[in-house]
């Protein structure tokens, strides 16, 4: 082995092939340094960098199958490396088979990212193998390739025998209600996989059947997004089904699925029996206000969720009256999505009305939701006295100088406020100076992002000045 090797490298002091080594990237080490001969690799074993070398991020780099099959090999004796990140490296099929070999030796490798790499059903069945074996791997994503529904039976059928991972990432993979059912049908043998993502695979209502039925008995699932997956209101009418009887799912995103007011009536059934979700993700999916009416019933209710998106949905003022009336009650949400609703300056009033006596809520995201100057000027009276909330994103809502300076009023007594967002406001200079007079009396706020507006360098220069300055008084 040490024929490969110039002479004259190897008869270069130790001294000087370690500073070598500190011009080299650490793909070039992984790949050409090591095994190449025992004298190289007793000196790469004492490297700083390669005994810490744990995370190793090739993203976009088009190394392609040969760079992978390099990669591969190293991977088989390497024992430093636990994350991997080859996503978009076109690796193919063929590539996925040098990745799914080195699996197969591997003892140290626990997350593997191969998404955007063109892999099709040959290379998931040979992913699928080679986790027959593998004992370590805890987390594989493989979003936006082309394994389709035969690759996602070939990897069902792994995990009914693979008792290590945890996460898989499926998203973007057209495996449609067949390969749907496949997973579902591992989910209810398999008992260590935690995270399932098959967002964008067109499962259409009868997948979300399959999976709904695997809910009912699997014991250790606690994510689960099937969003933009057409499933429809008879698919989330199963799901619900399952959510009042399953005791171990804590996320379900169910974003883009056209579920509209009687989805959401068929999940706010399920929340007032269901005592463990604390993550609902239910952006763009046509709710109206008699939707969310029914969601804000059964949260006065629920004492277990914690996040609610709606997000890009329909609720209109009166809808986001109803949200707010549950959080005069509820005492458990603390994170809540509104952004692409267009409220108004009414249902600011109504959100801020609620704020004056909510004690939990301590994110609100309202951007593009056409509050306009006179809804901040809602929000900030509720700012003065609400003493839970610490970030508020108020990009795109049409606040102008006048809001600003409402704002800044109420900055100067707020205590709990730490994040404030309001870029793309057309905030000029005027606007810029209320906030910056505000937050010299305000020590609380951490981050004000305030990108996309139209302030000058000097005012932007003093805001970023005096932000850094806040965050310097916690150190």
């Amino acid at each position: 082995m040490a024929n490969k090797v110039p002479s004259s490298l190897l008869n270069l002091p130790v001294e000087l092939v370690l500073r070598i080594l500190d011009k080299l990237d650490e793909f070039t080490i992984l790949c050409s340094v090591r095994n190449v001969c025992t004298q190289l690799n007793a000196i790469t074993d004492k490297y700083h960098r390669y005994q810490t070398l744990t995370t190793l991020n090739l993203h976009n780099n088009e190394i392609g199958d040969k760079g992978v099959q390099h990669l591969a090999d190293a991977l088989r004796n390497n024992t430093t490396l636990t994350s991997l990140n080859l996503h978009n490296n076109n690796i193919g099929d063929i590539g996925a088979r040098h990745i799914a070999d080195a699996l197969r030796n591997n003892t140290t490798l626990t997350s593997l990212h191969l998404s955007y790499n063109q892999i099709g059903a040959l290379g998931a069945q040979l992913l699928a193998d080679a986790l027959q074996k593998n004992t370590t791997l805890t987390s594989l994503y493989l979003s936006s390739n082309k394994i389709g529904h035969t690759g996602a039976q070939l990897l069902a059928d792994s995990l009914r025998n693979n008792k290590t991972l945890t996460t898989l990432d499926l998203t973007d993979n057209r495996i449609t209600a067949f390969g749907a059912q496949h997973l579902a049908g591992a989910l209810h043998i398999n008992t260590t996989l935690t995270s399932l993502y098959l967002s964008s695979n067109e499962i259409e209502d009868k997948g979300a059947q399959h999976m709904a039925i695997a809910l009912k008995n699997n014991k250790t699932l606690t994510t689960l997004d099937l969003s933009w997956n057409q499933v429809g209101t008879l698919g989330t009418k199963h799901l619900a089904d399952a959510l009042r009887n399953n005791t171990t799912l804590t996320s379900l995103i169910l974003s883009s699925n056209e579920i509209g007011d009687i989805g959401a009536q068929h999940i706010a059934v399920a929340l007032r029996n269901n005592k463990t979700l604390t993550t609902l993700g239910l952006s763009w999916n046509q709710i109206k206000a008699v939707g969310a009416q029914h969601l804000t019933d059964a949260l006065q209710h629920n004492t277990t969720l914690t996040s609610l998106n709606l997000s890009s949905n329909e609720l209109e003022a009166l809808g986001v009256q109803h949200v707010a009336d549950a959080l005069r009650i509820n005492t458990t949400l603390t994170s809540l999505n509104l952004e692409s609703n267009e409220i108004g300056a009414l249902g600011a009033q109504h959100l801020a009305d609620a704020l004056r006596t909510n004690t939990t809520l301590i994110t609100l995201n309202l951007k593009g939701t056409g509050i306009g100057a006179i809804g901040v000027q809602h929000l900030a009276d509720a700012l003065r006295t609400n003493t839970t909330l610490t970030a508020l994103n108020l990009e795109s809502t049409g606040i102008g100088v006048v809001g600003i300076q409402h704002l800044a009023d109420a900055l100067r007594t707020n205590k709990t406020l730490t994040t404030l967002d309001i870029s793309y406001n057309r905030i000029r200079d005027v606007a810029a100076k209320y906030l910056a007079d505000a937050l010299q009396a305000n020590t609380t706020l951490k981050t004000l992002n305030f990108r996309g507006n139209e302030i000058g360098d000097e005012f932007q220069h003093r805001l970023q000045q005096m932000m850094e300055s806040s965050k310097g008084q916690d150190k």
